[in-house]
């Protein structure tokens, strides 16, 4: 589920990639000069995939122009992207420091916080995306990171509206079966399956089973239920 999601987002830096900085051919100031220079900088290091040039260009629009924040979500991009996920949450701080409602920032931050083991604050953030967004997909995070931080009955209650959201019926994600295989699954069936999970760590065994045989009854080849139903331990 985590893997799918990301390769979602993903999606989106490529995007980024294929765009090129608009460079106009005009009588210049200096600083003005500067500024296309760097932007032609940018331009040919993504054609030739010199990241690191690229990176280094962007600094140079950063200082040149401080006040255009396109370059700060173009920089925080670029870190996640590279899995520098400590420049990702920072660039991503200042950036929504501009620009709070930045859907795309906001899930940066997010997952590089997630990533750095910063729960706390990896949920408030996607707790802040789920208000913004209403996105069923983002309120799975929030009860991911809840039952992380053993907040079991908010997760419980926040997996209880994702269920009732339309978004649910019908939707798939990728999941593993027991050969190691990707799948797809109802994401349905992910949800209970983190249900049981939930259900479990309150001590309520019973309902954690009940949980994960409904998982397995909309997706009898998803290996995590049948995991679960069976532990080794």
């Amino acid at each position: 589920m985590r893997n799918s999601t990301q390769k979602v987002f993903l999606s989106g830096f490529a995007i980024l990639l294929a765009f090129s900085f608009n460079i106009q051919a005009q009588d210049k100031t200096p600083n003005e000069a500067e500024i296309q220079r760097a932007k032609q900088k940018y331009n040919r290091s993504i054609k030739y995939n010199d990241f690191a040039v690229a990176k280094d260009a962007i600094y140079d629009l950063i200082v040149l122009e401080p006040n255009n924040s396109s370059y700060l979500d173009s920089l925080a991009y670029m870190y996640f992207e590279f899995n520098q996920y400590a420049s990702a949450a920072l660039v991503s701080r200042d950036a929504l420091s501009r620009n709070p409602n930045n859907q795309m920032i906001l899930q940066i931050s997010a997952k590089s916080l997630d990533q750095l083991g910063a729960l706390d604050q990896a949920l408030k953030m996607y707790q802040k995306l789920y208000n913004i967004s209403d996105d069923g997909f983002v309120l799975f995070e929030v009860i991911q990171k809840q039952y992380d931080l053993k907040k079991y009955d908010d997760a419980m209650i926040n997996s209880e509206l994702l269920l009732g959201k339309r978004i649910v019926d019908g939707s798939k994600v990728y999941a593993k079966d027991e050969a190691g295989n990707e799948i797809e699954v109802p994401f349905k069936a992910v949800i209970n399956n983190l249900q049981g999970m939930i259900a479990r760590a309150q001590g309520n065994e019973e309902s954690a089973k009940k949980y994960f045989n409904s998982a397995l009854s909309l997706a009898p080849n998803y290996a995590l239920p049948k995991e679960n139903l069976n532990p080794k331990d």
